[in-house]
């Protein structure tokens, strides 16, 4: 059986995607949560399939724990299981490393396909979404950089260190440091002048 998590932080929304993966028939609940670090730490402790996680959740967003799960946890498949379609936002949770993405309201049987195809080794999201990802990534990849990244940015323009920006930002610095290695990379950045040098040069400030 596929073992699947699932991270939400409404107990209706969980209990009703519980209530899918039970009435399939070849699904095993490894567990859930309603927080970031909930799903970190469930991610690390059961090692799951296939992990649905939403986005908007307290204490953490989804996007900024994707590289943290896929760290603790390499096997396992990241659904995204949103409410939220924007073009930046699919495409930012794409290049973190998600596996696939699924706005709620979808059919139940359009969900449990797609977890299945993740599971497999692939993936499968609805003909809106493949196209909003595909125009993102096809974007040079500083074009993608994100809003809490253009944000960070910002305050490393003005000299701040990890621990400072965490503080403004009310993230943990572990989060700090993961955006920053995301920012270098995007940018092609060997270090904080260097990145805040061409984020200049390219408009980004």
């Amino acid at each position: 059986m596929t073992s699947v998590a699932v991270v939400d932080d409404h107990p209706i929304v969980r209990d009703g995607i519980l209530a899918t993966l039970a009435d399939a028939g070849d699904f095993h609940v490894a567990g859930t949560a309603g927080t970031a670090e909930g799903a970190i730490a469930l991610a690390e402790r059961e090692r799951p399939d296939v992990l649905l996680l939403d986005l908007e959740l307290p204490g953490g967003s989804g996007l900024e724990a994707i590289a943290t799960i896929k760290r603790v946890s390499p096997g396992t498949r990241i659904v995204i299981f949103s409410a939220y379609a924007g073009e930046e936002r699919v495409g930012a949770a794409l290049a973190a490393g998600a596996d696939s993405y699924v706005i709620k309201g979808t059919a139940s049987e359009e969900l449990l396909e797609t977890v299945r195809a993740v599971a497999a080794g692939g993936t499968r999201m609805d003909a809106t979404i493949s196209a909003q990802a595909f125009e993102a990534l096809r974007a040079p990849r500083h074009a993608r950089i994100t809003d809490r990244e253009r944000e960070i940015l910002g305050l490393l323009a003005g000299g701040l260190s990890n621990k400072a920006i965490a503080a403004r930002l009310g993230i943990a610095e572990r989060t700090v440091k993961f955006h920053v290695g995301e920012i270098f990379a995007r940018l092609g950045a060997g270090n904080r002048a260097q990145a805040v040098a061409i984020a200049q040069q390219r408009g980004l400030l």
